[in-house]
């Protein structure tokens, strides 16, 4: 069976996302740390963390998660231009 470009691109920005997504945990405990000056959230549902570190915690893993994920897939995106000479066409609008 043959893996066409779509497909292929398809596999490449997925592995990125989930290494970015595997990234993105130490990160936002390290801000956390930075921007909390304290240990982070262990579980936000939890009745034992308040409202305000709840959300704090949603909003700092949110912002952190999207930005890593985007810087990996522009990054394998680049790497795929270098490689292959443009970029895949699901993000030029080509077909």
């Amino acid at each position: 069976m043959d893996i066409d470009d779509d497909q292929l691109w398809t596999g490449v920005a997925g592995l990125a996302a989930m290494g970015a997504g595997l990234a993105a945990k130490p990160m936002v405990e390290w801000l956390w740390r930075r921007l909390n000056r304290g240990d982070p959230v262990g579980e936000p549902a939890s009745r034992d963390v308040r409202w305000r570190d709840a959300l704090l915690w949603a909003v700092v893993t949110g912002a952190t998660v999207g930005v890593m994920r985007l810087v990996a897939q522009r990054g394998a995106a680049a790497a795929w231009a270098r490689t292959r000479g443009d970029y895949p066409a699901a993000l030029t609008g080509r077909r």
